[in-house]
C-alpha cells in the first residue's frame, strides 16, 4: 500500500509526565489534543494527515469514478474529492496494556495508530466506508472498527446515509503498525455505529443506527447473531426504522448497554411522527435477552457512554436539543438487573455532548461539547468543576482518558507483578527491542540509561531476588 503519511506534532510540556492524560478529536481541525488531567492544560496538539496516493484520474466514466474510494466526477472529469482532502478525527480508543492509541477519520477513511509513550505516530490503514468507532483488544492486538459508510448528521441525532456500509472491519497491530488480511464482518444491518467486546476478545457486538437492530460476533467461529431492538417495532434488519437509534454499546462482564438517542420517529405506515425520549438500554450478552430499558428524557439525545472504574455506575453524554437545555451528563446505576437514574446535570451553556469519560479513580467525569469546544469536567456527584475551551468550530468528538499509566520498571509484561516471566521478557527484548510494543520497552529499561542490554537483566534479577 503506496501512503503517504505525514504527521506534524506541536509539543509543549514533557514527554514521560507523572500526569495521566486525556485524548480529544478536534473533528473540524483534523487534529487530536493531548490534556494534561492534573492541571487540564494542553500537552501536546496532534495535526494529521493520511494521504493516499490518488488514483481517481485512472477512471474515465461517471459510473467508475463514483464507486472508487475519495473520488468524484467534476466537469467531465474523475477528481479527488474535497471530502477526501479532510480527515475529520472520530473517536479515540487507548491501549495501556502494550502502549497505543487509535483513532479513526471518518471522512479520509484512515485507521491511525500512535505511541502512548510520546505521541509519535506509527501507521494508517485505508479501511474506507468511514470508519466510526473502535474496540480494541490488546490481549491479541486486534482492532474492531464500526464502518457507517458517508452521512449526513443533522444536529447529532439523525443519520441519513448517503452511501451504505453494513460491514466490521477488522484490523490486527504490532509495533511496527497496522495490517489486514481483508477479514470483515458483514452484518444484515446497515450503519452499524456503536461497538463493544467482551473482557477475552471472543465476542464484540454492534448496533445498527438505522435498523435498530444489534448484533453479537463470535471472533473465533465468524457466527453472526442479530436482535431486534424494539420490540414495539416488529422490523425486519435490512429496514430503515431508526425510532430508537442506537450509538454507543458498552459491555461489560455479561452485560451490555446501548445508549440511544431517539427523538422525532417517523411511522411511514400511519404518517403520523412520534417523539422517543432517549434511553439506555441493558441486555444479557450471554442470552441476548433485554433485561432493562431506561427513558433519560425527551430531547435529550443520548449520545457516548462509560463505566465507573468503582463502582457499578455509567456515564452517559448528553446531546441535547438546540430549543430545550437537554445537553448535559447523566449517571445511571445498574443494580439487580435493574437501571436508576442517581442525577443528571443541565446548563444552557452545555451545547451537544458528545464524547465522555472517568478518571482512574472514579472521582472526575470528563464530557467533550462537540457545539460549545469545551472539555467539561464534573465530579461524581453531577457538580460541574471545570472546563477548558479548545475553540469555536471545533465539533469535538470521542475522548478517551488514562487509567493505568506509565508501567513500572521492570514490569515488562505490564500485569502489575515483577518475577521471573518478566526476566524472560527482558531476556527477549534484548535479543530483539524493535519487535516490542512501546510499554514492554519502556519497561525493560531498567537502570533508566536510554539502553536495553545485559545490565538491565542483571539489575532486574538482583532485585526480584532481593525483594
Amino acid at each position: 500500500m503506496n501512503i503517504k503519511k505525514i504527521i506534524v506534532i506541536l509539543s509543549c510540556g514533557l514527554i514521560f509526565g507523572e500526569s495521566k492524560q486525556l485524548y480529544a478529536t478536534i473533528q473540524m481541525l483534523d487534529q487530536v489534543v493531548v490534556l494534561d488531567l492534573e492541571n487540564l492544560e494542553v500537552n501536546e496538539t496532534i495535526n494529521t494527515e493520511f494521504v493516499e496516493d490518488s488514483q481517481c484520474s485512472v477512471w474515465n466514466n461517471e459510473n467508475d469514478c463514483m464507486l472508487a474510494d475519495s473520488c468524484e466526477w467534476m466537469m467531465g472529469e474523475c477528481m479527488d474529492s474535497m471530502l477526501g482532502s479532510l480527515n475529520v478525527p472520530h473517536f479515540v480508543s487507548l491501549d495501556e496494556l502494550n502502549g497505543y492509541w487509535f483513532v479513526t477519520a471518518i471522512a479520509s477513511g484512515f485507521i491511525a495508530q500512535y505511541s502512548l509513550l510520546d505521541n509519535t505516530f506509527i501507521d494508517a490503514f485505508f479501511v474506507g466506508d468511514a470508519p466510526a468507532l473502535l474496540a480494541i483488544d490488546p490481549k491479541n492486538q486486534m482492532i474492531y472498527c464500526s464502518a457507517v459508510g458517508l452521512m449526513f448528521m443533522d444536529n447529532m441525532s439523525d443519520m441519513t446515509p448517503t452511501f451504505e456500509s453494513n460491514k466490521i472491519k477488522v484490523l490486527s497491530y504490532s509495533s511496527v503498525g497496522l495490517s489486514s488480511d481483508n477479514e470483515e464482518y458483514i452484518i444484515d444491518s446497515t450503519t452499524p455505529h456503536g461497538i463493544a467486546i467482551n473482557d477475552n476478545g471472543t465476542e464484540i457486538y454492534t448496533a445498527s443506527n438505522t435498523a435498530d437492530w444489534i448484533y453479537k460476533i463470535n471472533t473465533q467461529n465468524d457466527e453472526i447473531l442479530g436482535f431486534p431492538m424494539d420490540q414495539n417495532v416488529s422490523n425486519p434488519p435490512d429496514v430503515i426504522t431508526q425510532r430508537l437509534k442506537p450509538i454507543q454499546c458498552l459491555s461489560v462482564q455479561n452485560k451490555l448497554f446501548i445508549s440511544c438517542s431517539a427523538g422525532n420517529w417517523l411511522n411511514t405506515s400511519s404518517g403520523e411522527t412520534t417523539l422517543i425520549e432517549g434511553k439506555l438500554q441493558m441486555w444479557n450478552s450471554d442470552t441476548m435477552e433485554l433485561i432493562d430499558s431506561i427513558n433519560l428524557g425527551e430531547h435529550t439525545s443520548p449520545w457516548h457512554i462509560i463505566k465507573s472504574p468503582i463502582d457499578d455506575i455509567l456515564y452517559v453524554a448528553l446531546g441535547g436539543s438546540e430549543d430545550y437545555e437537554t445537553a448535559g451528563v447523566a449517571s445511571v446505576s445498574y443494580y439487580n438487573n435493574n437501571l436508576s437514574i442517581n442525577w443528571v446535570t443541565n446548563n444552557s451553556s452545555f451545547d451537544i455532548l458528545h464524547g465522555i469519560d472517568v478518571s482512574s479513580d472514579g472521582q472526575r467525569i470528563y464530557a467533550s461539547g462537540r457545539g460549545d469546544g469545551n472539555i467539561h469536567v464534573f465530579d461524581n456527584n453531577g457538580n460541574y468543576l471545570d472546563n477548558i475551551f479548545l475553540g469555536q468550530m471545533t465539533m469535538l468528538g470521542g475522548i478517551a482518558v488514562e487509567k493505568r499509566g506509565l508501567p513500572n520498571i521492570g514490569d515488562t509484561n505490564n500485569d502489575l507483578s515483577i518475577n521471573i516471566l518478566d526476566v524472560i521478557k527482558l531476556v527477549d527484548i534484548v535479543l530483539d527491542s524493535m519487535m516490542y510494543h512501546p510499554y514492554q520497552v519502556y519497561a525493560s529499561d531498567f537502570n533508566e540509561d536510554n539502553s536495553i542490554n545485559i545490565f538491565d537483566i542483571i539489575l532486574l534479577v538482583e532485585s526480584i531476588l532481593y525483594n
